[in-house]
């Protein structure tokens, strides 16, 4: 479900429990004080199941998706696993058409480690196009926004500076492995990201 729909099924859901409650008024079904309270909570009760779906859908889908240690375990195989608030993942599909996209906030033996990978050359795919990876499946909240040296004010989280796109196909059995290594910036750590398909 889109979040934009969420606000206008909440009201729905609300209209929808003062049309039964305004039923039930009509029909004269509200004879004592207890019932004609339930029938004025019966609005909020019924705006409320969206809230209570949504948070149901949230907490399945926490329980069941796969954790960051596994995601990168099947992106880039064996080995050192960097801290989990380093790292942002998703993945969709499976098989032929799996898609694992990744954003690192590496340190410098954990860039060496991805820029000594089997294979690893420098991809003819623009910044703009490995960009694109991410806005498919939209998420532009975290994902690689390629910018310029000399641009003004930056994003740390998703903008990255003068990237440089290497390929490292066929890798850890990815059809397809993709590696946006952004500019330092500043501090220890420097952003990565990755996209892999086709396992």
């Amino acid at each position: 479900m889109w979040v934009i729909w969420f606000g206008p099924m909440v009201v729905v859901f609300f209209l929808v429990g003062m049309t039964i409650a305004a039923v039930l008024l009509r029909l004269s079904k509200l004879r004592s004080p207890r019932t004609a309270l339930a029938a004025a909570a019966l609005p909020f009760g019924c705006a409320a199941l969206p809230v209570l779906a949504l948070a149901v859908l949230s907490l399945a889908a926490s329980a069941f998706a796969p954790d960051d240690r596994v995601l990168h375990a099947e992106l880039l195989g064996p080995g050192p696993i960097p801290d989990a608030d380093r790292m942002l993942f998703d993945a969709f599909g499976k098989g032929p058409k799996r898609e694992v996209l990744l954003r690192l906030d590496a340190t410098s033996t954990e860039r060496a480690r991805l820029m000594a990978l089997p294979g690893l050359v420098r991809a003819p795919m623009t910044p703009v196009a490995f960009a694109n990876r991410g806005k498919r499946h939209r998420l532009d909240s975290w994902w690689m926004r390629p910018v310029a040296a000399g641009t003004g004010a930056r994003s740390p989280f998703t903008d990255c500076l003068a990237p440089t796109i290497y390929a490292a196909d066929g890798y850890n059995g990815w059809h397809e492995l993709r590696l946006a290594f952004c500019a330092a910036d500043s501090g220890n750590t420097s952003t990565v990201f990755v996209a892999a398909r086709g396992r």
